[in-house]
């Protein structure tokens, strides 16, 4: 299959990781959600066998959020998706279809209940937040709908709850499949759930600070050698 460079451009964000991953030898990017998605470094199918056997540290801040707030929040979040949600719990992940009213999909993210007036709605590749803000304005909601600044990066594989437990201490391997909580990495902290693209398991880490996201990413590499 013939392959092609993806041209940089204002409309293709970079993401606070970019200048770290292109040092360490990226050789594709795809997009998302307007943003670089690093997609290879390499042979793909040696990071395949490296992933299965090993822990590997991703750039995933094109995985962006969508920040729900107010009190007909978690009724707008309920609208937007197939899945009963009237027993979510604080602090917990659910995987949750976004439908049209045809029963189309438009997006299939994870969505976060912060509490029952906050919610992240963490998308897959598509402007989601243009469906939520039409959503509510037809319907009158009082809520706010914006996208915060939250680069994620993903620690994944076998190996990576060693790796977390030494960066976080162990408090972090209590951590449930779905959870989500704040851990401390030098005085900031850091929603980090259990959950990932990858089968074998791992974290999500939702960088609110940028410079502490970078020097957790560089702990990271440093730690896992």
């Amino acid at each position: 299959m013939k392959t092609y460079s993806i041209a940089k451009s204002r409309r293709l964000r970079s993401t606070p990781y970019t200048s770290r991953i292109e040092k360490q030898g990226v050789t594709a990017y795809s997009s998302y959600n307007h943003m670089l998605l690093p997609a290879a470094f390499g042979s793909i199918e040696d990071s395949y066998y490296h992933l299965k056997k090993n822990v590997q540290v991703w750039d995933v801040a094109g995985e962006r959020q969508v920040e729900i707030i107010g009190k007909d929040s978690a009724e707008l979040v309920q609208l937007m998706t197939c899945r009963d949600l009237s027993k979510s719990k604080d602090g917990r992940c659910y995987y949750c279809p976004i439908i049209d009213d045809k029963g189309g999909i438009i997006n299939d993210p994870v969505v976060l209940r912060l509490n029952n007036n906050r919610w992240w709605i963490s998308i897959a590749d598509s402007d989601v937040i243009l469906f939520a803000k039409g959503l509510a304005i037809g319907n009158k909601f009082d809520v706010q709908i914006f996208e915060p600044e939250v680069n994620i990066m993903a620690v994944q594989g076998p190996k990576s709850f060693k790796l977390m437990e030494k960066v976080f201490g162990e408090e972090i391997t209590k951590l449930k499949f779905f959870g989500f909580d704040y851990f401390d990495f030098k005085g900031t902290k850091h929603l980090i759930a259990q959950s990932g693209w990858s089968k074998q398991g791992g974290y999500e880490i939702y960088v609110e600070n940028a410079n502490s996201g970078l020097a957790l990413y560089d702990r990271l590499f440093e730690v896992g050698k």
